[in-house]
């Protein structure tokens, strides 16, 4: 709600201060860029302190960087307090992308669906919430209230629970099944190779000086799982650096909220955070060597051109309508249509994706181009209901794309690897913010016309479309790789 109310809270303001379109364009890029640079370093910070923990955290600063946001009397004021806005909002938001995932499989669509109705029902109401308190209660009241609105975010980070706090135990059978009875051919059971529970516990205790503290962590915490499982009989055959970490398997979410000098040597505090700040840049360093595979490129980059595309046509829509002679009031109305519209193409589009029938792909490509043709239409009327046609029309092509892009991703990267290519993927729009959104207000004031700002965001969308009209090929591609690389491997094992 906040980031999108940007132009709607600050426009007067920025007005009386004669800030330009370029550095209008600084400020909110800015917000958002630190919003998407803080992605990839959710997995690894949730992997060390729990996803509740991280977004506890982020929330609650984000709520305080808005109230002291009120007190602005400068453009720099401003420009670095709703930095630090769009840094811990992310920090505390982007787990519930995540979690999503991990929480659901067969209805994620429809988990997705009530996520992105939450999104949209925030963007719905801002507009007008905003500009009502900006009448009653100046800029500082209207700040002071929106910060400690958001602050009620925190009750929903406290619903971040460990997967394991509600699962329902089954009670134990009448004669359960012991290590002596079980069948050595049978690789669940509880005995592989001829070797009993007995003698797999004594092997992992004879080298438990020799693993790191974050491998007795997970190995730790696999054996107070399922003792005597599938689970920890293969963890006393596997190397234990092929364990993969916590926010990649969802149990990762459980060893967050454990004890937090666990997985810790017992040494100076000091020490401590440099251990944990080098396991966070392993851990950031391993999810970017995903992009080696241009299916994740083709994601990541595609969606920088949406997400940069309609963020800055948001931000100068309600100085583009004020400039055509019409009120503020009257485009926080436009701004609240497209957001019906985008809330209505979220709950459908979320909710069909579990469909046999539905093309995930040919939908997500049409919500693009459905986003490019709209903001070029717009660039060209002076109209007010023609406006607000247009603008229903493009919320519908924004909440059809974005409902998609979370649920693309699992879909063709697969759900293990879910927090690397999100967390990557925020890498990547930061840096398309930081470069892409500047310009957009630069061309503004270069040419003086929204309307040619407007046409270069609609180019940009389009390319969008066009980078997923590859994804077949790089599919094959990655396909082929992992053929080649399996033959390489089975020749390698049978080679004398």
């Amino acid at each position: 709600m906040v980031t999108l109310c940007f132009s709607i809270l600050f426009s007067g303001f920025l007005i009386e201060q004669g800030a330009s379109s370029t550095t209008i364009a600084w400020i909110f890029n800015l917000h958002i860029f630190l919003w998407n640079l803080i992605g990839p370093l959710t997995g690894p910070l949730s992997t060390e302190f729990g996803f509740r923990r991280v977004s506890l955290v982020g929330t609650a600063v984000s709520s305080l960087s808005l109230l002291l946001v009120a007190f602005t009397d400068s453009i720099a004021y401003l420009m670095v307090f709703f930095s630090l806005c769009g840094l811990f909002g992310g920090l505390g938001c982007k787990p519930a992308y995540v979690l999503t995932s991990l929480y659901f499989e067969k209805r994620r669509g429809q988990a997705f669906a009530m996520l992105m109705g939450g999104i949209c029902i925030g963007q719905f109401m801002g507009p007008p919430l905003v500009r009502y308190l900006l009448e009653n209660y100046a800029l500082m009241g209207a700040n002071l209230i929106l910060g400690a609105l958001v602050l009620n975010s925190c009750v929903g980070a406290a619903l971040f629970h460990p997967v394991e706090w509600h699962m329902k135990r089954r009670r134990r059978a009448e004669n359960p099944i012991t290590p002596d009875c079980v069948d050595e051919d049978k690789e669940d059971g509880c005995m592989i190779k001829g070797v009993s529970c007995k003698d797999k516990e004594m092997m992992l205790k004879s080298q438990e000086s020799k693993w790191t503290p974050g491998e007795a962590a997970r190995i730790t915490l696999i054996r107070n799982l399922s003792r005597c499982s599938s689970v920890s009989s293969a963890a006393s055959f596997i190397d234990l650096t092929s364990v993969p970490p916590v926010s990649h398997t969802g149990i990762d979410v459980y060893l967050g909220e454990g004890d937090e000098d666990s997985s810790y040597p017992k040494t100076s505090r000091v020490r401590k955070i440099v251990f944990v700040v080098v396991r966070v840049v392993r851990l950031l360093i391993t999810d970017l060597k995903i992009f080696k595979s241009p299916r994740a490129l083709i994601i990541a980059i595609a969606g920088v051109c949406v997400a940069n595309g309609y963020l800055n046509f948001h931000m100068i829509l309600p100085f583009a309508i004020q400039n055509s002679g019409y009120t503020l009031e009257e485009a926080a109305w436009c701004m609240s249509i497209a957001a019906i519209s985008n809330l209505v193409a979220r709950l459908s589009n979320s909710a069909l994706s579990d469909c046999s029938w539905y093309n995930m792909r040919l939908v997500y490509m049409l919500g693009a181009g459905l986003v490019a043709l709209t903001t070029l239409v717009f660039s060209f009327l002076s109209d007010l209901t023609w406006m607000k046609v247009t603008m229903g029309l493009w919320g519908y092509g924004v909440g059809t794309n974005i409902s998609l892009y979370t649920l693309i991703m699992p879909k063709y990267m697969g759900r293990e690897n879910m927090a690397a290519i999100f967390g990557g993927q925020s890498f990547f729009m930061a840096i398309g913010h930081i470069t892409l959104g500047p310009l957009i207000g630069l061309i503004r004031d270069l040419s003086g016309s929204y309307a040619v700002a407007m046409q270069v965001i609609s180019v940009e969308v389009f390319l969008c479309v066009l980078l997923w009209f590859f994804m077949p090929a790089a599919v094959t591609y990655d396909k082929k790789k992992e053929n080649l690389q399996k033959s390489s491997t089975d020749a390698g094992k049978t080679s004398p």
